[in-house]
């Protein structure tokens, strides 16, 4: 990676973190004001790039606050984890990867037949739900009220795992990462 793409995925990343931001396209194009290039022209860091930049930040700065933040996040998404064990639901994204940031989804990946199946499974536990299905026929269901932002993905069985997703944990696999910190 060049040093001006570095420089952008730090700046990014920081950005992502410190700010909480969910649009990384809006980062990526912050970032360059910041480091005084032009988003147009200058090669922006891929996703990677920025995660990579986003773990050294919580490595440097974050300490125990990140820390009891992640056991947070885990913690929750053990609880929908096993609301929805019939579903054969899996934790993923940020939180299952360990660089999440306080404004990061606790996000749940699960195949099934009928997202309305998964959605009555939600209303019957009390929760508020913002449903949208994406242009993929993925329908993700959106928990409001919640302590941290949570989004439970519901694609049609058969239908290939997103594959910016490379980290799938089950409720015993979450709990064996909160177990496993000192």
């Amino acid at each position: 990676m060049s040093h001006e793409r570095e420089t952008l995925a730090a700046a990014a990343a920081r950005l992502i973190v410190e700010s909480q931001l969910t649009d990384w396209s809006l980062a990526r194009r912050k970032a360059a004001e910041l480091v005084g290039v032009s988003a147009r022209t200058t090669p922006m860091p891929s996703d990677d790039e920025i995660i990579a930049e986003i773990k050294t930040y919580h490595a440097l700065y974050g300490g125990e606050a990140h820390a009891a933040q992640l056991a947070s996040q885990r913690e929750t998404a053990i609880e929908i984890l096993r609301a929805l064990s019939r579903f054969d639901p899996k934790l993923v994204g940020p939180v299952a990867e360990g660089w999440a940031h306080e404004g990061s989804d606790i996000v749940i990946d699960i195949a099934a037949d009928s997202s309305k199946d998964v959605e009555i499974e939600l209303v019957n536990l009390g929760a508020e739900i913002d449903a949208r299905e994406g242009r993929d026929g993925v329908v993700h269901l959106n928990l409001d009220g919640a302590e941290w932002p949570i989004r439970v993905s519901v694609r049609p069985p058969g239908r290939a795992n997103d594959t910016r997703h490379k980290t799938r944990l089950t409720v015993a696999q979450v709990k064996q990462l909160l177990s496993d910190k000192p």
